[in-house]
């Protein structure tokens, strides 16, 4: 759903020309590298982009996490690969800790009160 037209970049429109450029697991993270554009309010050109992402699904649940950076192409190659790149590296999901303490509903009929 990230590059569904109502998803992460797809604030004019939905990304095209969406390429998957490297795929690959290491350990319980899946890497996967991406090509797109989107398109620019100001100018209506489309704009290359380009992202890394990290997704898993931590022990003991079915959901995934992902975590996703990107740059535009320009961007990307004038540094913002490594920034993206140990960002996205340093990604670890872990469930949080059962806990015994108990929710109480609150009452938000009257949230405005005058």
């Amino acid at each position: 759903r990230l590059f569904d037209p109502t998803g992460r970049f797809s604030f004019y429109g939905a990304p095209t020309d969406v390429k998957v450029k490297k795929s690959e697991m290491k350990g319980d993270n899946r890497y996967i590298e991406v090509n797109f554009s989107n398109l620019s309010q100001s100018t209506n050109a489309e704009i290359p982009r380009r992202a890394l992402l990290v997704a898993t699904i931590p022990e003991g649940t079915d959901n995934a996490v992902m975590l996703v950076g990107s740059a535009t192409d320009s961007r990307w190659r004038k540094g913002s690969e490594d920034s993206v790149r140990k960002t996205v590296e340093s990604f670890r999901a872990n469930l949080a800790p059962k806990s015994s303490m108990k929710l109480r509903p609150k009452d938000r009929s009257n949230v405005i009160d005058f």
